[in-house]
């Protein structure tokens, strides 16, 4: 083999690795960050609802005592499933590209029924209740549902969220069918099928070594954990979202892993009956 073609087989073995390396993470992020079904599947597991239930509760609760409201009245007022459907909605819009705004029309008529059954148990007069004073009461609770309910970054990174979404598909099918046209340029290139293999198993090692070492370094600095959240259930969601994004590029590893294992077996085989 002739010095330049080398230099060219490497040269394409670099290009394939980057490439493959490119779909790798392409991929992870389609399946994972860009999938609203992965982010409400992540909500689930780490009892988002539940534990956004408990905060808004909380701090409806310092809103109640400035207003005159006992700590009873919040016994029931918030329903997971209302929560749960806000958010859904919340998040399915964003992801569709729709907006990302709380829907606060189920919350507003719960509060508002909350406070004509506390004022008729307390046997309030509805007549001492003035109605911007109750006004101004729904309309601060609502906006701590809401914004208790807002995702960090989610509107300042609404633009370019949606931009890289699109983008991704046209990246992964890019990568994927330039990896599968130097896989036939290099099989197509020479009448020795195993140093066509070669060239190929070099480059899935090298995407395996690619996609294992940013994971393993993420996970040995721990930064997730220390990352700063004012809101635990936010925490906990961004923490099991990180984490599984990680899982997602180290299956990715494996799987390059394997191919790269399978890849040196066949070119031993065909290395032993071309110098047979």
């Amino acid at each position: 083999m002739s010095t330049v073609k080398k230099i060219v087989n490497i040269l394409l073995s670099l290009v394939l690795a980057v490439l493959l390396t490119v779909l790798a993470y392409a991929v992870s992020l389609q399946f994972t960050l860009f999938n609203d079904s992965f982010m409400l599947d992540n909500m689930n597991t780490c009892n988002y609802i539940t534990e956004k239930k408990d905060e808004i509760t909380s701090s409806l609760t310092d809103l109640g005592y400035a207003s005159g409201l006992e700590e009873d009245f919040f016994n029931g007022l918030l329903d997971e499933i209302m929560i749960h459907e806000d958010t859904e909605k919340y998040i399915q819009d964003y992801y569709s590209g729709e907006g990302s705004v709380i829907d606060k029309t189920a919350f507003k008529q719960a509060f508002n029924t909350a406070l004509d059954k506390y004022i008729e148990q307390k046997g309030i007069s509805a007549d001492s209740v003035s109605s911007e004073n109750r006004e101004y009461l729904i309309k601060e609770a609502a906006k701590i549902y809401k914004q208790s309910l807002e995702l960090p970054f989610f509107g300042t990174l609404a633009g370019r969220f949606q931009n890289v979404k699109k983008l991704l598909p046209f990246v992964i099918a890019i990568c994927a069918v330039l990896s599968a046209l130097i896989c036939v340029i290099f099989v197509l290139s020479t009448k020795w099928k195993h140093r066509a293999v070669r060239h190929i198993y070099y480059a899935t090692a090298a995407t395996f070594l690619t996609t294992l070492v940013l994971p393993i370094v993420i996970l040995l600095s721990k930064k997730i954990e220390t990352f700063n959240i004012a809101s635990r259930a936010t925490y906990m969601l961004f923490v099991s979202c990180a984490n599984n994004i990680i899982m997602c590029v180290l299956a990715c590893s494996l799987f390059f892993l394997i191919v790269s294992v399978a890849l040196f077996l066949v070119y031993k085989q065909l290395y032993k009956k071309a110098v047979s």
